[in-house]
């Protein structure tokens, strides 16, 4: 997978999780501390994610950061 695609993907199952966990993205930008406009960019893989924000997303989600990297990265969720 080229990196686009994997940003692409990595920000599909951000959202898939954010309409799950019944999240609205502009609660999740201000728990980053971005703009709702930056989370967009992030979420349709036009920028990259920052760990921070990785470890904010999973406290958001409720979630260990182990299980929230697993959904992310593993290959089984591709």
């Amino acid at each position: 997978m080229n990196d686009n695609r994997i940003l692409i993907e990595l920000g599909s199952r951000i959202k898939g999780l954010l309409d799950f966990k019944n999240i609205k993205r502009s609660y999740m930008a201000e728990k980053l501390d971005i703009t709702y406009n930056t989370l967009t960019k992030k979420l349709n893989g036009e920028r990259e994610f920052k760990i921070s924000e990785i470890f904010k997303m999973s406290e958001v989600f409720n979630m260990d950061v182990k299980t929230f990297l697993d959904i992310l990265l593993r290959e089984k969720f591709l």
